[in-house]
């Protein structure tokens, strides 16, 4: 019990200072008011190498990657995970995904739903695979968190021939979609 309570204090100071430090990044990208977000007309991009990252070297399934954004078009959104991977056919996630955005948390086992073929810069052994996660309701414009928990969450190389493919299974991106009624 002990160690539950150590393991809960420790993610609540970083979290905590991973949000307080997330509020001081300057817009570095010249997208949408936060570094790290694509926003276009197919909905926002939180890109693992943009986010705030928690590792946790003994436990890894506490890994956590945090982005702070805005929304100004309120509404439902799809939550769609973006992963890198070396078998499209089997994604290599140990635990449930869990993603948090303002009052909604989804928790999921990640699937390949789809595979995107036409994402440049991603060469063989590697693809992206997207996994449907559920959908997050902003029910007003403002300043959102979405934090993602999972032992794939980690900063890999943007030049994906350094990556080790023994890694498998890799967190890309957060997409938040706009959901068409």
């Amino acid at each position: 019990m002990k160690t539950v309570f150590n393991v809960a204090a420790v993610l609540a100071v970083a979290a905590m200072i991973s949000f307080s430090s997330c509020r001081n990044e300057s817009n570095q990208n010249g997208q949408d008011g936060k570094a790290g977000i694509v926003v276009n007309g197919k909905g926002i991009e939180l890109n693992i190498a943009e986010a705030e990252l928690i590792q946790v070297e003994d436990r890894p399934q506490y890994n956590t990657a945090e982005w702070l954004f805005i929304i100004e078009e309120p509404g439902r959104y799809d939550v769609w995970l973006s992963s890198l991977t070396v078998d499209t056919t089997q994604l290599l996630f140990t635990d449930k995904v869990i993603i948090t955005a303002g009052e909604t948390k989804l928790e999921k086992k990640p699937v390949s739903d789809r595979v995107v073929t036409d994402e440049t810069g991603i060469k063989a052994p590697w693809y992206r695979t997207d996994s449907h996660m559920g959908s997050i309701l902003f029910a007003k414009p403002g300043e959102y968190n979405v934090q993602v928990i999972s032992d794939r969450v980690e900063r890999f190389a943007s030049d994906l021939s350094q990556v080790n493919p023994e890694k498998h299974t890799l967190i890309n991106s957060v997409i938040l979609k706009p959901k068409v009624n």
